[in-house]
C-alpha cells in the first residue's frame, strides 16, 4: 500500500504530510499541514486571508498495528481581508473542536455495535462521558421504531434503579422491538405515545399489560376498542403473593416450634409448578411441601386452587374457559379464605380481559425478558447517567449486536 492510499484512508486527502514518528511511549504522530490555498475565511468563505498565528493542535485516530495514532498540526488562525474576521482553520478529518478524527469516531462506533460503553472506555482509553457522546450520535443515526405496521403490543413497568427509577416500556411483539420509553408509571406515563399512535392513524387489535389500574384506564381511554389481555405471567405472580401472604399469617399463628420450622422454609416451594419439584442437598422438595401442607388445611387448599388456575389457559374454547373460571372463583370463595376471596373478586372483576386471551393468545413475556437484558444492560455499561441517551439505548436494543448473557 503506497503512502498516498494510507494517508487518504486516515481521511488526510489535501493535507501534506511533513513527518511521522514514533514516540517513546509507542505512540505513533503524524504531522501534516494544510496547503496554503485550502485556507479560507469560516465567517464569508473568503480565500483573501492572512494567517495571524499558529497553534498546535493533536487529534486521536484510529490505531495502526495496535498502537495508538495521533494527528498533529499547527492549526493556523486566519484574519480575513475581506471582511475582518479573525476565524481558526477547520480540518477535513475531525469534527468542530473534538479532540479526535471522524476515522477515531467510525471506529469507535463499530466497537458500540458489538461490545458496552465500559468495554470501549477500556479499551480506547477515553472518558465514559465521550464514548457515551459518541454513542448517543451512533444511536440517533440507527433511527427510531416504526409505528407503521403496529398490531399486538405489550405494556410494562420496570425499575431501572435511584437515578431513572421507573420507566415505562411498551413493546411490539410482532417485531421484538421496544416502540416507546418514558418516564413514570401509570395513564399519565402512556400519553404520549398514544397521540403518536393516534397521528401516525395505526390501529391496535390487542394490548397485554397487568392489572394495575392506569394502564388499563390508559388503553381504555386511548385505544377503544382495541382488546385488553391480561397477562398469564402477573396472574399467576399475584396468585403466589395471595398465597405467601397466606402462608405468612399462619406462620404467625402457630404456636409450637417444630411446626414453625416446617413451614417456615416452603416459600419458594409453594410457589414452584409440581412439576418443577426435585431433589436438593436439603431433602425431597416434594415431601417438604406435602408435610407443610398436611400441616396447614387453609395453606393446603390456596396451593391446590393456585395449581388448578393455571389450567384457565389449556381450555378448548373460550366458553369453556368462563366456566372455569366462574367455577375456579365460586370454589375459592367457598373456602372463606380472605386472600382467596380477593383473589377470586380480582379476578371476576377482570374477567373481560382475562377471556380475550382466547382471542389473542399474547403476554408480556417477551418483554419481561427484555426487562432482564435492560438490566444486565446497565451492569454491563456501569449505568446510563444520562435519560435521553438511556432512551435511546432501549428504542435500539433491537440493533444489538452483542450477546446480552451473563
Amino acid at each position: 500500500m503506497s503512502a498516498e492510499v494510507f494517508y487518504r484512508a486516515m481521511g488526510l486527502s489535501g493535507y501534506w504530510v511533513v513527518d511521522v514518528w514514533e514516540s517513546r511511549g509507542g505512540e505513533i504522530e503524524v504531522l501534516v499541514e494544510p496547503p496554503r490555498e485550502s485556507l479560507c475565511c469560516r465567517a464569508c468563505r473568503s480565500r483573501r486571508v492572512h494567517v495571524h498565528e499558529r497553534k498546535l493542535r493533536s487529534w486521536k485516530d484510529t490505531p495502526f498495528a495496535a498502537k495508538p495514532v495521533w494527528i498533529v498540526m499547527q492549526s493556523p488562525r486566519v484574519r480575513c481581508l475581506n471582511c475582518g474576521a479573525k476565524t481558526w482553520h477547520q480540518p477535513k478529518f475531525a469534527r468542530g473542536q473534538k479532540r479526535y478524527t471522524k476515522n477515531f469516531e467510525s471506529h469507535v462506533c463499530r466497537c458500540l455495535s458489538r461490545v458496552t460503553i465500559q468495554d470501549v472506555v477500556e479499551t480506547c482509553g477515553l472518558s465514559w462521558d465521550t464514548v457515551a457522546e459518541i454513542d448517543q450520535r451512533r444511536l440517533k443515526r440507527l433511527g427510531r421504531p416504526d409505528l407503521r405496521g403496529l398490531q399486538r403490543l405489550a405494556i410494562d413497568e420496570v425499575h431501572v434503579g435511584k437515578l431513572h427509577r421507573f420507566l415505562t416500556l411498551v413493546y411490539d411483539l410482532d417485531s421484538g422491538a421496544i416502540v416507546s420509553v418514558s418516564k413514570g408509571r401509570g395513564q399519565k406515563a402512556l400519553t404520549p405515545f398514544f397521540s403518536r399512535l393516534k397521528r401516525a392513524r395505526v390501529t391496535i387489535k390487542a394490548v397485554a399489560t397487568d392489572m394495575a389500574g392506569g394502564y388499563i384506564a390508559a388503553v381504555m381511554k386511548h385505544l377503544w376498542p382495541t382488546q385488553l389481555v391480561f397477562d398469564r405471567f402477573h396472574v399467576v405472580k399475584l396468585m403466589n403473593e395471595k398465597l405467601s401472604t397466606l402462608r405468612r399469617e399462619m406462620y404467625r399463628e402457630l404456636k409450637d416450634v417444630q411446626q414453625r420450622d416446617v413451614l417456615k422454609g416452603v416459600r419458594w416451594l409453594l410457589r414452584k409448578n409440581p412439576e418443577n419439584l426435585k431433589q436438593t442437598p436439603r431433602g425431597d422438595e416434594r415431601s417438604r411441601l406435602t408435610a407443610a401442607l398436611k400441616l396447614n388445611e387453609p395453606l393446603a387448599q390456596a396451593y391446590y386452587l393456585k395449581d388448578e388456575l393455571r389450567q384457565f389457559w389449556q381450555q378448548s374454547s373460550k366458553a369453556t374457559a368462563a366456566k372455569f373460571l366462574d367455577g375456579w372463583c365460586s370454589r375459592a370463595e367457598a373456602t372463606g379464605i380472605k386472600v382467596l376471596r380477593t383473589m377470586s373478586h380480582t379476578l371476576r372483576g377482570h374477567r373481560v380481559g382475562l377471556l380475550n386471551w382466547y382471542d389473542h393468545p399474547i403476554s408480556t413475556g417477551p418483554l419481561e425478558g427484555t426487562n432482564n437484558k435492560i438490566g444486565l444492560l446497565q451492569r454491563r455499561a456501569y449505568g446510563y447517567r444520562r435519560y435521553d441517551h438511556f432512551k435511546l439505548r432501549l428504542l435500539t436494543l433491537h440493533h444489538a449486536k452483542f450477546t446480552l448473557a451473563g
